[in-house]
Parts: C-alpha cells; structure tokens; sequence
C-alpha cells in the first residue's frame, strides 16, 4: 500500500523546500545549458563544482558525489573528450592521476555561471529584487552555519 505524504506537510519541511528548489532551479539551468551544449547532461554538471585548482583525483570527485569511481569514470571521460577536463599524474602519487579544468572547461564553468544568471534573472522578474536579495543573503547565511562557520552575530552575541 502507497501511503500519499499532504501536499501541506512537504511545503512545511524547509529541507524539503530546499531541495525542491535547488532541484526545480538546477532543472531550468540544465535546460538552457543544453541549447548550447546539447552532450552536457545533468550528471556531467555536478562535476564542476568539485572541479578547481590543481585538480582533484576521480576517487575523490566519486566520493563529494556519493557515487562509485565506476560512475564518475565514464562522465569524467567524456569531459575529457570534450577539452573540459584533462587527466595528469598526481604530483604527491606517481600512481594516481587528478582531473583538472581545461581552458575551455574554465569557460564551461563562466557560460554555466552567466545560466545561473539568467535562471536568476527570472525569479527576479517574478518574485522582485528584493525577495531575491534576501533569499541569497539568508541562504549564504544557511550555508555557513551548516559548514560551521562563524557569523558576525555570532561573535558579538558572545561578548
């Protein structure tokens, strides 16, 4: 027997909110994504967050992703095959090898932002400046309490 969660209960869970949200915004950026790069699926875009720097190894990004290396290997793959991603030898373990941003995975990664920008752009339209305003500030301020970080009123609260 299925048992049918209220519409009313969902919409009363702020992490179920969140990650509605999250899913319905990263649903319309995906979208307009794929318009220009038509190969670019979901699962290939969640890479990109994890990708900076000097690289990082594909049991590490398999790992961040709660997926085996099994199933990052073949999305890292393609992005190599596109000229996102290039694979180098570890420098700290001749044996591994790290994934790295190309120069055209770093314009990937802008022409992704400016998507952002635009899905951003709407639900400004929509909903106005101001709610959005405090809709970013509050989630920066979310994701830094979840991550531990000190907030200012933190810090003068214990004085």
């Amino acid at each position: 027997m299925s048992t049918r969660v209220p519409e009313s209960t969902l919409r009363g869970s702020l992490g179920q909110s969140l990650f509605r949200a999250a899913r319905l915004y990263n649903e319309a950026a995906i979208a307009k994504v794929q318009t220009r790069e038509p190969r670019l699926r979901l699962a290939h875009t969640l890479l990109f967050p994890h990708l900076g720097g000097a690289g990082i190894r594909p049991t590490e990004l398999a790992r961040r992703l709660g997926i085996s290396k099994q199933a990052v290997g073949p999305l890292v793959d393609d992005l190599v095959g596109w000229g996102m991603l290039e694979r180098t030898a570890d420098p700290h373990d001749g044996r591994a090898t790290v994934v790295r941003l190309t120069e055209a995975g770093g314009a990937a990664i802008l022409d992704g932002l400016s998507v952002l920008r635009e899905v951003e752009a709407g639900l400004r339209a929509d909903l106005g400046d101001a709610a959005i305003d405090t809709l970013h500030t509050t989630l920066l301020q979310v994701t830094d309490a979840l991550e531990g970080a000190p907030r200012p009123d933190r810090t003068l609260a214990g004085r």
